[in-house]
């Protein structure tokens, strides 16, 4: 029998310690949580005392050292510091803490009796050269699904925060739902995380219990052969999973500070990726995850060498941005590098390799490449080169800086010439007439983002100024010295591959694609061509859900904020029904909540920019009509335009053709066209403006822009929706427009492009055949034509579930619209009513100074300009049986004609005609001859009636 006897093997401290040292940031972020890194030091705030603000206690991430400069504790390395903050004097058992955390476990096979041995030799004696540091078992997830009653019951809106602008649902590996994470945006300032979870009885905004899950164990089980790529945040691995699509994407719970306290154990054996974040935070959770997936078991792991992609990336830059910056998977497969780590647990791999992605997956499967970290002092290779020619270099190379290059020879000798940052031209494009040729250049600018831009040729004309001037406003970094070289080098590129160049928004290619300057919507090789890159008009923030449920659920029960929102979305349809552009007037006195409705229409195409004044010339209105083609024009107060030219403006926007203008050669330009709804706000009506300029309003004017009424319950709104006043409602509404915006009217156009169900044609002419919609004359029918098709755009939005209306609202609202429009416009037609007034207007005005009777004679008062004369007729007897008396207007010719300024005279004689106003004539005439003062005169004998 052994005189010895076995006690639980002793823990080798410095071997703890050191293996800890590898995984210091997991041990930071677990025992010293919401410190920072600042180069190799970790500050935190002591929590064995009162410490306001981190920076006095201090770590050293490389040795382990740490000190409290302000009591003077300190120690030499992380055993040492857990000891310290476990309040435990046996760095024995601190070290015991500390494997155990890192789910490792660094003991020594001893025995107890020989204490005469140092450990070192004790741990020699028994063939140890240094301490066994193993996976220890891995944590399981102790969550069970939630029930479908609680998933039922669950409630997204927070209770304060409102709807979220995203979520993202937890799931088992089986697919069932765990906890949610969901995203506010408050003010649209900054953004807001919140946990949600199921407790086993009620929902609690809280992230589960620890060890947490990963999001993505659906798709982790789905593929378990693929690598994992850990991202910071879950729209990050969201957007990766479109950029590595041979990847599973995952991320977990509460971003970079709270990596520990996740189940990593679903990565045990496989290949392991990291996509950090481009900032300090991200580079910390970079390293907790590589050491925490070790941790768990993985086989390897890698992280992405973010300077690969591109240099200067703007902080905190991930795969979302990427995504949104239009990254294709083939251009990050191209220029992404992986740099490898080797596991603390296998000290034999002490070097670093660098591997490069590509589509074929060779970088998952861990094919070799350069190494990244060579300094910009280490020599590259030059590549080879056709001399004299261009060459593109996406990477720097021992040539010098990424970018477009000339390689020529001079005087026997080579020359290499830095033009530009890296330039690329994929494509030759041309408009389908044959014309506007152009090149799809593609570029990457000084903030690393690689961007699309199809240049007009017409740029290169001259010095190419304007052409250089476009590219620097987008980043591009041009060598002053080198212009020449750049215009021969795009001059020289004939790429083989095609696309349509669309000078304007809208429909092309018979209507199977719509373009926007920044996207392409259906199936078609297009892009938008324009001589300015930038464009600002159609931009995007929020979700398309939140503007649905703090816009579009608000304009339920206000029938003229679905009509500004059905206006604004019907200008996609005006080429599907072949109707020419028009509009909505919206009348009324100030603060009543116009402005606001036009805020909400324009939400649908883009933010707040995409509301304009009307203050501006009639050149400037056509070229922005011209600019949204197909959508809408939206304009605000129509007092700042000028009166004189307002009822030009209407007809042009209204035909949707702008001026015939001569070029410098004396040949015509090309004149611009569109088709926009129109909307429009005002205090005044569009006939009462024009007034003002000394202008008429015509009738086709009124036609082309209806005005509308906006004097309902509360100001402009029926419905308040929970809110005190009309003002908080309008406030609310601007605030929301100006958060979510521009994902309503690509979404509508989206889906018209999806459903080939049957022509538009035939819902307008359904809807339009309503009683609502009735008509009594030619005029009234073109207005409920515009009211009709605002109505089909309404009603297509709720079929395609994005207005989540009530069937028929959007049909009801633009029906009350237009009865307001035929009470506000009168009966009878636009011209002969404003034709009546004016000969009323002129008698008010002019009566007794211009008029005098026509038996006065010599005697009679002096008239200066005169207009005529009158008389008085009987007109029958009262119902007393006096004798009553209606006075007849003797007009000159003259006089007649400056009363009606504007309008053709034989229009006002059959306007007067029509309405019995000639109280006498000769046969056969208008006229009547009559003998005043001893000559003859033919006046135009005109009595105005009370109701004509």
């Amino acid at each position: 029998m052994s005189d010895t006897t076995e006690g639980p093997p002793l823990v080798d401290i410095k071997a703890t310690a050191r293996a800890a040292l590898t995984s210091a940031d997991a041990v930071l972020s677990r025992w010293l949580p919401g410190g920072k890194r600042q180069g190799p030091e970790y500050l935190a705030r002591n929590p064995r005392r009162t410490d306001n603000n981190p920076g006095s206690f201090s770590v050293n991430t490389q040795t382990g050292a740490w000190s409290d400069f302000a009591t003077g504790d300190a120690g030499g390395d992380l055993v040492s510091l857990v000891a310290y903050l476990e309040g435990t004097d046996s760095q024995g058992e601190a070290a015991h803490r500390l494997a155990n955390a890192l789910g490792i476990t660094a003991t020594v096979a001893l025995n107890r009796s020989d204490n005469s041995a140092t450990v070192t030799e004790k741990a020699r004696a028994n063939g140890h050269q240094r301490p066994e540091v193993t996976p220890a078992p891995a944590p399981k997830a102790t969550m069970s699904p939630i029930p479908e009653s609680a998933l039922a019951a669950r409630q997204r809106a927070h209770h304060t925060h409102g709807e979220p602008s995203a979520e993202w649902c937890y799931r088992s590996p089986d697919g069932q739902p765990l906890a949610f994470v969901q995203r506010f945006d408050l003010n649209g300032e900054r953004k807001q995380f919140s946990p949600q979870s199921w407790n086993g009885s009620s929902w609690i905004r809280k992230a589960p219990p620890e060890p947490r899950p990963l999001y993505g164990l659906d798709r982790l089980a789905a593929k378990p052969e693929a690598a994992a790529l850990v991202c910071e945040g879950e729209k990050a691995a969201d957007a990766a999973a479109a950029l590595v699509p041979e990847a599973v994407c995952i991320a977990s719970m509460n971003g970079a500070k709270a990596a520990a306290k996740t189940d990593w154990t679903p990565l045990k054996g496989r290949r392991v990726l990291v996509w950090p974040d481009n900032d300090e935070p991200g580079a910390l959770y970079a390293n907790n995850a590589k050491s925490l997936a070790y941790l768990a078991g993985a086989e390897s792991v890698a992280i992405l060498d973010l300077e690969s992609l591109a240099p200067d990336l703007p902080p905190g830059w991930d795969a979302a941005d990427a995504l949104a910056d239009d990254w294709t998977p083939e251009r990050f497969a191209e220029v992404a590098r992986w740099r490898d780590f080797p596991s603390p647990l296998d000290k034999s791999r002490r070097t670093e390799r660098t591997r490069r992605t590509a589509s074929n997956g060779a970088a998952l499967s861990g094919s070799p490449a350069e190494n990244p970290e060579r300094t910009e002092r280490t020599e590259k290779p030059k590549p080879e080169v056709e001399r004299p020619g261009y060459a593109v270099h996406d990477q720097r190379t021992g040539f010098g800086p990424a970018g477009l290059w000339w390689h020529g020879i001079k005087d026997e000798a080579e020359v290499d010439q830095w033009i530009c940052t890296p330039l690329h031209a994929d494509a030759m494009s041309a408009s389908d007439t044959d014309t506007e040729h152009g090149l799809l250049l593609r570029f990457r600018n000084a903030a690393g983002r690689w961007r699309e831009w199809s240049m007009p040729m017409a740029l290169l004309k001259g010095s190419g100024e304007e052409l250089r001037g476009e590219l620097l406003a987008l980043g591009v970094r041009i060598d002053p010295m080198s212009h020449r070289l750049l215009n021969g080098y795009l001059m020289s590129r004939y790429p083989k591959r095609r696309v349509l160049a669309a000078t304007e928004t809208g429909w092309h290619m018979a209507g199977k694609v719509f373009v926007l300057p920044h996207r392409i919507i259906g199936n078609g090789d297009v892009r938008f061509q324009s001589e300015h890159a930038q464009h600002d008009e159609f931009t995007t923030g929020g979700t398309l859900d939140a503007w649905r449920s703090e816009i579009a659920a608000r304009c339920i029960g206000n029938p003229i904020l679905a009509l500004a929102v059905s206006a604004s979305l019907a200008g996609p349809l005006l080429a599907k029904v072949h109707r020419t552009s028009g509009g909505f007037h919206l009348v009324g006195d100030s603060s009543t909540g116009k402005s606001t409705a036009l805020s909400c229409g324009a939400s649908v195409w883009g933010g707040p920019g995409f509301v304009r004044t009307w203050r501006a010339t009639s050149n400037g209105l056509e070229g922005i009509a011209a600019a949204l083609n197909d959508t809408a024009l939206i304009l605000d107060e129509i007092s700042e335009a000028d009166p004189r030219e307002l009822g030009a403006v209407i007809y042009a926007i209204g035909n949707g053709t702008g001026k015939s203008r001569a070029s410098r050669t004396g040949g015509a330009r090309a004149v611009r066209r569109w088709r926009v709804m129109l909307l429009s706000s005002g205090e005044r009506t569009i006939g009462a403006t024009m007034l003002e300029g000394g202008k008429r309003a015509k009738a086709g004017q009124e036609a082309r822009l209806l005005d509308i009424p906006c004097s309902r319950r509360f100001g402009l709104f029926d419905e308040l929706h929970g809110l005190d006043n009309g003002r908080q409602l309008s406030d609310t509404l601007r605030t929301a427009a100006a958060t979510h915006f521009g994902h309503a009217g690509p979404a509508f156009v989206q889906a018209l492009v999806a459903d080939g169900s049957g022509d538009a044609g035939e819902l307008l002419a359904a809807i339009q055949a309503r009683g609502e919609f009735a008509a009594e004359s030619s005029l009234e029918g073109r207005a409920a034509g515009a009211f009709a098709l605002a109505a089909l755009a309404g009603e297509l939005a709720t079929l395609y579930g994005i207005t989540d209306w009530p069937e028929e609202l959007a049909i009801k609202a633009a029906a009350t619209a237009y009865q307001a429009w035929k009470e506000q416009r009168g009966k009878g037609h636009t011209e002969t009513r404003q034709i009546l007034e004016a000969v009323e207007d002129f008698i008010a005005k002019h009566g007794d100074s211009r008029f005098s009777h026509v038996l006065a004679g010599d005697s009679g008062p002096m008239i200066r300009d005169r207009a005529g004369w009158f008389r008085d007729d009987d007109d029958g007897t009262d119902d007393n049986g006096v004798k009553r008396k209606k006075r007849v207007y003797l007009f000159t010719s003259a006089g007649l004609r400056e009363a009606t300024t504007g309008f053709d005279f034989r229009r006002v004689l059959d306007a007067l005609d029509a309405a019995g106003w000639i109280a006498d004539r000769d046969e056969g005439k208008r006229y009547k001859t009559t003998k005043v003062q001893g000559r003859t005169q033919h006046p135009y004998a005109i009595a105005p009636r009370c109701e004509p």
